[in-house]
């Protein structure tokens, strides 16, 4: 086909709402691309709903498919007709993804014959071989063998996911580049959105954490470690920002714990800067994570922050104060540590980390591993 449009970076997201760190990784990077020149085209399996991707108007497309977020699993049956025609329209240059089925999806265009002249970068947004089990798994593993062959470049986000992905597919180091990149973060845009005003936050006393509302995140734990915390500081609040399917559960554990006027479940909230910067503390209660972006926004914005070790790369961070995963007397005690040291100078040193994982970094080192 002739006269095909020229679209220098193509991806594919699961919905238009910020969603967890993988979702906001896209988003940013789009939008650092979008600002820099690129021509982008996105396909959203979900319809258009908060408007995350309206910035693409600038220099690009977004086509959205008009189901709920609920719904999105039908979506696949129509993702093999609308992949077909835009990679028979569009001379796509590279193609970035992070969700292991939808990289799964591109990587097998690649084996029909298609695409074969871009690049196929995907990101990894967990280590599937510790976070899952059972059927589930099995689906990855093969999703993994379907499409990934045809990868150009693997990108995982700590050498303890590479090792893990190897680990669990000997295979694919053989036939594909496997890379760790650092996780990248916008503090431009991040600092204009912290220095918007909300209402009452500066006048109230709090410690916050933020997240999906599962299991890996370990909200759970934190709430009985701030069951026994709250003793010794009894006018901290906590707040949970984020939205998820163990509302309800942690709902009746803070009753249960009769934590009601203390613990508030806040729900998802779309700029959650200005709590980062005004609490007392941020804490990432953790199970398991590929490598925490919300952790770097935390560390963003304030210079009291405690983390489980629930990443390889967490225990290098200097003047992060860290405890083990799934202990909510040993969180306890990290986070009235920081609250009684003196974390002052983590500033300096919080802000030389961050400035190295920028998104022109990012891409610079994509380029020079898929050369």
């Amino acid at each position: 086909m002739k006269n095909k449009r020229k679209i220098d970076w193509f991806t594919i997201v699961t919905s238009d709402t910020f969603g967890g760190g993988a979702e906001q990784h896209q988003i940013n990077m789009f939008h650092y691309l979008v600002n820099n020149g690129k021509n982008c085209y996105v396909i959203c399996l979900s319809k258009r709903n908060m408007g995350c991707w309206d910035f693409m108007e600038k220099k690009g497309t977004v086509k959205y498919l008009p189901f709920g977020n609920k719904y999105v699993k039908f979506a696949f049956l129509l993702l093999f007709p609308i992949l077909l025609y835009v990679f028979l329209t569009k001379k796509i240059s590279y193609s970035f993804s992070t969700q292991t089925l939808i990289n799964s999806s591109i990587g097998f265009y690649k084996r029909l014959g298609f695409l074969k002249k871009t690049k196929i970068i995907v990101r990894e947004s967990n280590s599937i071989f510790k976070l899952m089990s059972g059927l589930k798994l099995k689906r990855y593993v093969i999703g993994y063998k379907v499409g990934y062959p045809k990868v150009d470049l693997v990108i995982c986000q700590t050498e303890f996911m590479k090792n893990q992905l190897i680990e669990g597919l000997p295979w694919l180091a053989k036939k594909v580049n496997i890379c760790v990149i650092d996780n990248p973060i916008n503090l431009e845009i991040i600092n204009q959105k912290a220095s918007e005003d909300i209402d009452g936050l500066n006048n109230t006393e709090f410690i916050v954490a933020a997240g999906s509302l599962h299991p890996k995140k370990g909200f759970d734990i934190l709430i009985d470690s701030f069951s026994q915390f709250h003793m010794e500081y009894p006018s901290l609040k906590l707040y949970i920002l984020g939205e998820g399917e163990k509302r309800k559960e942690l709902t009746e554990q803070i009753k249960l714990l009769k934590l009601e006027d203390k613990i508030v479940l806040k729900g998802f909230t779309n700029n959650v800067y200005p709590y980062f910067k005004y609490a007392k503390l941020c804490v990432m209660s953790s199970r398991i994570e590929g490598f925490p972006n919300v952790l770097l926004q935390m560390m963003s914005q304030n210079h009291k922050v405690v983390s489980t070790l629930s990443a390889g790369g967490i225990d290098n961070i200097e003047g992060l104060i860290t405890c083990p995963v799934l202990d909510a007397q040993k969180l306890k005690k990290a986070m009235i540590h920081a609250l009684n040291t003196n974390t002052e100078k983590n500033r300096e040193s919080f802000d030389l980390f961050l400035e190295k994982r920028n998104y022109k970094s990012f891409i610079d080192e994509i380029v020079r591993h898929l050369n």
